[in-house]
């Protein structure tokens, strides 16, 4: 394990890892954005001053999902990380692997995947993962939460971004009398009315859908005849997302359903055991915007960049988590360090369709 305990090496065993983590998914509709400190003023300024139930202060510490309670941290960005040990049984247990490589009675794949399953995607991977519940949570609900349960630091984060949402009159779970298809066209209408805008995407989850397919309402939509150019189609049997949306784009002349289906890990006290796993775009939420550029990434340097630790080594993984390692009676200390949070500047060219309440946001009609 000696490249755990020299920076050189620690850097190139991380940077051959990196291409194995899991692969967040917010550099799809987020663009890195460098902060020159942890001020949350720096976010104000990219896109106006916005409403903060409790965002991280000063002395808060980092909000964690299942991990150890980290060192405080001074500043005002969130900082996010996890920590994990390589005990004394670990480390002989990697060095018998690593003899066993030696002698060909096993493949190095098996080393790598144990490295990362157990221990590089929960330090690595662990903080982007962070990120992309608080993206997927704004962009479908327009807030940024941690609940304090759900870390072991006991610390909250919530951001109120001010999306304008609107609720239907009938619950899509009901689904004698939803009208899934006729509430996302009023929706798009209000948009244009209200805020000025032409949508050109419209997202929701897969179980969201599925009330839009299940729902009386349109089942006899889709067994009616549509218009189809100058001509027109009569479809039969169970609706489908492409029926759904061939009336959407058709007859409504809006844009047709983009449906995600990403899932959330929520780990528990290990930092391995998953206790829950959720749907990163919320259910009972459609999203409507003007593109999928979302906003920024934005990030600082972790304290240790630039104040290093003279007993410890670093490593820089993706997307600006730091990672430091130090050993201690006979085991080997690692966390990581990320100063980012999401910062949805497409926030006036967005609206909320809340489909699971009908007295959040404005009526649609």
């Amino acid at each position: 394990m000696e490249y755990l305990e020299n920076s050189k090496y620690y850097q190139s065993f991380v940077t051959k890892l990196s291409p194995l983590l899991t692969e967040p998914k917010f550099s799809q509709y987020l663009s890195p954005m460098y902060n020159k400190t942890k001020n949350w003023q720096g976010v104000e300024a990219v896109i106006g001053r916005i409403p903060m139930a409790s965002l991280v202060d000063e002395h808060s510490g980092r909000p964690l999902i299942g991990t150890a309670k980290p060192a405080s941290i001074m500043g005002k960005l969130p900082t996010f990380g996890n920590s994990v040990t390589f005990s004394s049984d670990d480390l002989d247990q990697i060095e018998e692997m690593e003899e066993q490589i030696r002698r060909n009675v096993i493949q190095p794949d098996m080393l790598i995947e144990f490295l990362i399953t157990r221990y590089m995607d929960i330090l690595a991977g662990g903080p982007l993962t962070t990120i992309d519940k608080l993206m997927f949570e704004a962009w479908s609900n327009g807030t940024c939460t941690i609940a304090a349960a759900d870390n072991l630091a006991k610390l909250p984060l919530q951001i109120d971004w001010e999306i304008q949402k609107y609720h239907v009159a009938h619950v899509w779970s009901d689904t004698a009398n939803a009208t899934p298809l006729a509430d996302i066209d009023n929706f798009c209408k209000k948009i244009e009315e209200d805020l000025n805008f032409e949508a050109d995407t419209i997202t929701l989850n897969k179980k969201e859908s599925r009330k839009v397919l299940a729902a009386a309402s349109t089942k006899a939509a889709i067994t009616s005849y549509l218009q189809q150019g100058a001509g027109s189609i009569k479809i039969t049997g169970m609706p489908s997302p492409d029926n759904v949306n061939l009336i959407l784009t058709g007859q409504y002349n809006i844009p047709s359903l983009s449906i995600l289906n990403h899932k959330i890990d929520i780990f528990d006290e290990d930092g391995i055991t998953v206790k829950s796993t959720i749907d990163a775009f919320q259910n009972g939420r459609v999203a409507a915007t003007l593109g999928t550029e979302l906003g920024y990434f934005m990030y600082t340097p972790a304290a240790e960049q630039k104040r290093p630790d003279k007993n410890k080594t670093y490593a820089n993984a993706p997307s600006e988590v730091l990672l430091a390692s130090e050993t201690r009676n006979g085991s080997v200390y690692m966390e990581s360090t990320l100063n980012a949070i999401p910062v949805l500047t497409i926030r006036k060219k967005m609206a909320i369709l809340v489909t699971d309440d009908t007295t959040t946001g404005s009526a649609l009609v």
